[in-house]
């Protein structure tokens, strides 16, 4: 046959053949590697758009613990109210001194007063800021617990998505024929 490669100098159809079906099987690898590459990468921008979401929660909650302080002034006020206005009374046509008395007494009691609510309220601060530290903290729990579900889909789909990658079925089958039909060709001295 004219133009036709001999055994004797050409390349035999057979080399060929397995030759070009190795290259169709590494690009179709190659393919299906890029795709899952890519579906990694995009599973991964995702989880990172997670956790600068978290840090920005987590960031706005730590700022709410370090301004939780509690206002002793208001404790103080609430306990003075709740102390009330005692005063020392006596029958109206009592003397001026005894007026003048009464007046003493009286501020006496709300200097006690005062002192006893200041001592309330410090004693009651502590517990007060471990309260709302506390309310912080599960609020911060609450306001994080969507985002990490979300995160975890986000990653199991990820993962299902790349474990479904796979070489095309249609060039696998053409590049096993001509590798096999290579082979054959091979044997046959062609």
């Amino acid at each position: 046959m004219a133009g036709a490669p001999t055994s004797g100098g050409g390349t035999p159809w057979g080399a060929i053949a397995q030759s070009v079906g190795l290259g169709v099987d590494l690009f179709n690898n190659a393919a299906a590697a890029r795709k899952k590459n890519s579906i990694l990468t995009q599973g991964s921008r995702q989880q990172s758009r997670a956790g600068m979401e978290s840090a920005g929660t987590m960031g706005t909650f730590l700022e709410q613990l370090r301004s939780s302080r509690p206002n002793p002034a208001a404790e103080r006020g609430a306990f003075t109210a709740a102390l009330g206005s005692p005063r020392v009374s006596g029958p109206i046509t009592g003397s001026s001194r005894f007026r003048n008395d009464a007046a003493g007494a009286t501020t006496g009691v709300h200097g006690y007063g005062g002192n006893l609510a200041d001592l309330f309220a410090r004693i009651r601060a502590p517990q007060l800021q471990r309260q709302r530290e506390g309310e912080t903290i599960m609020d911060m729990s609450n306001a994080l617990r969507p985002i990490q579900a979300r995160a975890q889909d986000e990653q199991f789909l990820t993962q299902l998505r790349a474990g479904m990658v796979q070489p095309n079925p249609w060039l696998q089958q053409a590049s096993n024929m001509l590798q096999q039909g290579g082979q054959y060709a091979t044997s046959q001295g062609h």
